[in-house]
């Protein structure tokens, strides 16, 4: 008895390793709907969802940093026992945001509805975009709110609660969406989302909104919206940054439904490999940021940052050759209807490969504090996608993959960049910059890539990859450790 009380006080002290496994698996069923909603569902409808869901996207900033603020300042409240204080935030925050998006919502059904007025019915493709963006106010409403309360939860310490009901209603959303994607294909791949919100905002009720009372302070709103405007405008230029390849698409394509749900795949590819380094990277910022807290030595930040990335280059380009061989098969097995967008994914996976070798060298400019860098590096990113891609579609060809090789080469190119202004800002050597970055990625990659073009014998090429990526690993490790 005494052990298994042992046991569990365990567990429940390791929250962070229990709020980590949550978010695993919460990702892995997200990805598998993921799958099957492209087995089910064509690729224009799927492209109606994709631009349905770029909308809800930017809805999310409608609530004009008071949600930002609130996730700043409520655990700052708490931790200084001024309860007041914590609840009166708690109170604007859920004041603010229903007066604003009720008003989203009338607004937007309004336009649904003089846009869509006869097409609903009649036309498809209308008939689709009006369901899908009439649902967009309902969805971003309970979005938020879950945020809010999901957040409010762990703010509070209670991070196995949120592991535990994060997982438990991200499995029956996950029953909730699969089956309504199989009756009603189009119209049920929104259950998902709708269902896990919902459930997440009755589930949490009790500790993050019992005892919410409506506050109409508006000086007080006027005090977060300024305090939270900046971390808004941050997130919002990173939402820019991954939706511009969209709107190319968008603006671009005779056929952009079509176009956008086929990049789905692509799109896929590249969110589920960056999952790999930005854990990695996540997990040696907190090491940098206590390394550089302690001396304030730039120098040594920079050898150690190069160190650990070093180590994510070469998990990266393993990864990364590894699901370029493979998803090709993938997508043909499970998403025959989308095997179009191939080569698109390959061609993001590469710039995947690239651009997470420099994660770290990004967040060297939120441990040092230049935040301005941060931004500009931030829409440097921004513009360069806009412009390759762009020039690409309109010069060449309108394709997904010349949008994937424009979104590769601003990835690779921003990679690049980060690398030449950490050099200069910091007096440290370019050199020693690429070859802890770039070098063993572009080692792994290169012939990787090359194999699979020139060698017909996919498992021979596979192979030759295989051995490519043990040798470099081999040597790059007695390098590293030889140090």
């Amino acid at each position: 008895m005494k052990m298994l009380t042992k046991l569990f006080n365990k567990i429940k002290s390791a929250d962070f390793i229990l709020v980590t496994l949550s978010t695993v698996v919460c990702s892995a069923l997200s990805f598998v709907l993921n799958v099957y909603s492209k087995h089910e569902v064509d690729s224009k409808p799927m492209g109606i969802y994709s631009a349905c869901l770029i909308v809800l996207a930017y809805m999310n900033y409608a609530q004009l940093g008071v949600l930002n603020a609130y996730n700043r300042d409520y655990p700052q409240a708490l931790g200084r026992k001024d309860f007041d204080e914590a609840n009166k935030q708690r109170n604007i925050t859920v004041t603010f945001m229903l007066m604003i998006y009720a008003l989203i919502l009338v607004g937007f059904e309004a336009w649904v509805f003089f846009k869509y007025n006869g097409q609903i019915g009649v036309s498809q493709k209308g008939t689709f975009y009006a369901f899908g963006y009439g649902l967009c106010p309902i969805m971003i409403l309970l979005k938020s709110f879950d945020d809010m309360a999901n957040s409010t939860v762990r703010m509070q310490g209670k991070y196995n609660k949120s592991a535990l009901i994060g997982f438990i209603r991200t499995v029956l959303a996950f029953g909730i969406g699969a089956v309504f994607i199989k009756l009603f294909g189009y119209y049920g791949l929104y259950a998902m989302m709708i269902s896990s919100a919902f459930l997440g905002i009755v589930f949490f009720y009790k500790d993050a909104f019992k005892g919410v009372k409506l506050d109409f302070d508006f000086k007080y709103m006027k005090l977060m919206i300024l305090g939270g405007l900046p971390l808004l405008i941050n997130s919002l230029i990173w939402t820019i940054v991954q939706n511009v390849d969209k709107h190319v698409i968008q603006l671009f394509f005779k056929d952009p439904e079509d176009a956008l749900g086929i990049y789905t795949v692509p799109t896929m590819g590249f969110t589920t490999m960056v999952l790999v380094p930005q854990t990695i990277s996540q997990v040696f910022y907190i090491k940098i940021s206590h390394l550089y807290g302690a001396n304030k030595d730039e120098q040594e930040l920079l050898d150690k940052a190069g160190h650990f990335t070093c180590l994510t280059s070469l998990i990266s380009g393993a990864a990364c050759a590894f699901v370029f061989y493979i998803m090709p098969i993938f997508v043909g097995v499970f998403m025959p209807k989308y095997t179009n967008g191939n080569v698109a994914t390959q061609i993001l996976i590469i710039g995947v490969a690239i651009y997470s070798t420099t994660m770290l060298f990004g967040n060297i400019f939120s441990v040092v504090k230049l935040n301005k860098s941060l931004i500009a590096n931030s829409v440097a990113l921004c513009i360069f996608n806009m412009i390759f891609s762009s020039a690409l579609v309109l010069f060449i060809e309108r394709s997904v993959n010349m949008v994937a090789i424009g979104t590769g080469l601003s990835y690779t190119l921003y990679s690049l960049l980060l690398m030449i202004k950490l050099s200069r800002k910091f007096d440290y050597s370019f050199i020693k910059l690429f070859s802890r970055s770039w070098l063993p990625v572009l080692g792994i990659i290169i012939p990787s890539v090359l194999f699979y073009i020139f060698i017909e014998n996919i498992y021979v090429a596979a192979g030759l990859a295989l051995f490519t990526i043990l040798l470099v690993c081999g040597i790059i490790s007695r390098l590293f450790f030889k140090k």
